[in-house]
């Protein structure tokens, strides 16, 4: 007779997962950016915090017990029998300055939840769930005109879109000095975004007062695709590269769009006219194709350094609806970053002191976003460090069940946009915490075991 079982697999892990993925559906309403009213929003890169404090330069980057979204060809670099599970989040801190005044916003944002799965030794496979473009803001601004009076402008915005996921990676070459993998991943996009504008002269209770509001709904479809090379020169150097391209998205859109004016009656909105609505309006959002690059050297087996060129033609990006309908336009992104880390020993030594099983990690970007403003491209810089800390396994295992589960934290402080030309100039403080669960060493998960 045969049976087939998981072994120590825990349900209190399985719990946490679906709890999660209840948050995550409801974590797109936290953005806090003024800059996210524009286009679908702020993206977000997908990262663990591993990967965001090395500046988010991860194309050329594999690893056995971390999850490599932004190349699915990384996927192949997991161990048998043992899976990743990985849960992330973020907290950041904005102070916003302009010639008129400054302010500060704080916001927390679940931001993964993944899992990968080795199938082989030379095939892994992921899928998860992450918000892919956060819209966030509420942006008040008076201006006093001599013929008129005040008049405040003001703009409001949640939703965004989230990405669900599935993605394989395969080892077309294994060998011990040379490793070449192929990966893709395939992804739903879907989520609604809000947003209202409005012009008010506050001082005139008989004005006409305008409002255009916009709720879209949107779902489509994104693949990627990547690759990745890694030689060993010798037991003390290798080197890697790594490539992945996505082909963007055409976004199935419904959109409902009021444009009015009004009156305030004792505090109360009183609607006087209606110039222009469209309920249901049909279209499509066109997302460009995004490709990144990159290459990294590793040293001593314990000390690696990377770099990543990235660009999307944002000047392709396109709102197309049935009814003609306010729409915005963007230009050309690129970005490069380079990041480090440093690991004094490994997890499988046990006369190491826990510091020295600590991954130190340090990284630095720059971005020409394709946000622009009176002509003014903004543009976004960044240092990162942060550290990955072992769990230490229980004090009743055994020396051989090592834990490889880690802890992952690290700041990303950094600004966005200029004072100049009547723009907005961000300067965050993002903190990141995320966990990394495996199975500990020689407590394999997914074992097909057999008795006769």
């Amino acid at each position: 007779m045969k049976y087939f079982f998981i072994t120590h697999a825990p349900k209190a892990l399985f719990t946490l997962l679906l709890t999660f993925s209840f948050l995550q559906f409801n974590a797109q309403e936290t953005g806090i950016s003024p800059y996210s009213r524009i286009g679908l929003g702020d993206f977000n890169n997908g990262h663990s915090p591993a990967y965001n404090t090395m500046g988010g330069a991860s194309v050329a980057l594999s690893d056995f017990n971390l999850l490599n979204i932004s190349n699915p060809a990384s996927y192949s670099a997991m161990v048998k029998h043992m899976p990743v599970f990985e849960m992330d989040g973020t907290s950041q801190f904005l102070t916003l300055k302009s010639n008129s005044g400054q302010g500060k916003l704080a916001a927390t944002t679940f931001t993964k939840l993944a899992i990968g799965i080795p199938v082989n030794n030379r095939m892994g496979i992921s899928f998860g769930l992450l918000p892919y473009t956060t819209t966030g803001y509420n942006i008040t601004s008076t201006n006093t005109e001599p013929a008129i009076g005040d008049v405040t402008y003001s703009f409001k915005g949640k939703g965004g879109l989230n990405r669900t996921y599935l993605g394989a990676g395969y080892d077309i070459i294994n060998k011990d000095s040379i490793n070449l993998s192929v990966g893709f991943n395939f992804s739903f996009l879907f989520g609604n975004i809000n947003k209202t504008r409005r012009v008010e002269f506050p001082e005139d209770d008989n004005a006409m007062n305008s409002i255009l509001s916009q709720s879209t709904n949107n779902y489509g479809f994104e693949f990627e695709f990547g690759l990745l090379y890694n030689q060993k020169i010798t037991n003390k150097l290798s080197y890697s590269f790594g490539a992945s391209l996505s082909t963007g998205s055409k976004l199935t859109s419904t959109r409902d769009e009021f444009f009015g004016t009004y009156t305030n009656f004792s505090s109360v909105e009183v609607m006087r006219d209606t110039l222009f609505y469209a309920a249901e309006n049909k279209g499509e959002i066109n997302i460009p194709f995004n490709f990144k690059i990159g290459a990294a050297v590793k040293l001593n087996n314990n000390f690696e350094i990377t770099a990543q060129f990235q660009m999307q033609d944002w000047s392709l990006y396109k709102e197309d609806f049935t009814k003609s309908s306010a729409s915005d336009s963007l230009v050309s992104s690129s970005s490069i970053s380079a990041g480090l880390r440093y690991t004094p020993s490994n997890v499988f030594n046990t006369t190491a002191k826990y510091y020295e099983k600590i991954q130190y990690r340090l990284g630095f970007r720059y971005e020409n976003s394709p946000l622009q403003f009176n002509n003014t491209q903004i543009k976004e810089f960044g240092t990162s460090f942060g550290l990955g800390l072992p769990i230490k396994p229980s004090s009743t295992s055994k020396n051989e069940f090592k834990s490889l589960s880690m802890i992952n934290i690290g700041v990303d402080m950094g600004s966005r946009g200029a004072t100049e030309n009547g723009l907005i100039k961000e300067n965050f403080t993002t903190v990141y915490f995320g966990i990394s669960i495996m199975p500990q060493v020689r407590n394999r998960w997914f074992v097909k075991r057999k008795f006769d």
